[in-house]
């Protein structure tokens, strides 16, 4: 298992499953219940499933559940990220409510965070592109152009 935890390119992927099971439900459910319950629920799903995925690390480890090197930065990146992410599923669930398809409404979304992320990371995090990825990249917003336009 640790062998698998190696690869970020996979835990990526398995990354985007989630994202494409969350996409998915919340468009199937989005008829029949308010978007703003919906999001409660998908909130506290995640909720349950990080506090289990918490628990269960620092118990297996043998190690204190809230480790040592926590700092005030780190906390407050956290807090920001979960803000972020609940007003991304409140959105998105509105998005769907108001007929947006599946595929295009996961599109524009995803489409927009990666472009937000990719300026970001040049801009204040000094990440570097290499030319290949910058070709990638310029294919992919290309796409999403594609799909969006019909």
């Amino acid at each position: 298992m640790t062998l698998f935890f190696s690869y970020w390119w996979v835990l990526a992927l398995v990354s985007g499953l989630g994202l494409a099971t969350r996409n998915i439900m919340f468009k199937v459910g989005s008829g029949h219940m308010d978007a703003a319950l919906g999001s409660l629920i998908l909130s506290l799903s995640m909720a349950t499933v990080s506090i289990a995925y918490s628990v269960g690390q620092r118990v297996g480890a043998n190690e204190p559940f809230f480790a040592g090197n926590t700092n005030m930065k780190g906390a407050l990146c956290a807090v920001l990220a979960g803000v972020g992410v609940a007003g991304a599923n409140i959105f998105l669930a509105h998005a769907y409510k108001a007929g947006g398809n599946a595929s295009t409404v996961a599109v524009l979304q995803n489409g927009f965070s990666i472009s937000v992320t990719i300026l970001i990371g040049l801009l204040a995090l000094g990440e570097v592109i290499r030319p290949v990825q910058a070709l990638g990249i310029l294919c992919a917003f290309a796409g999403i152009v594609m799909i969006a336009k019909g």
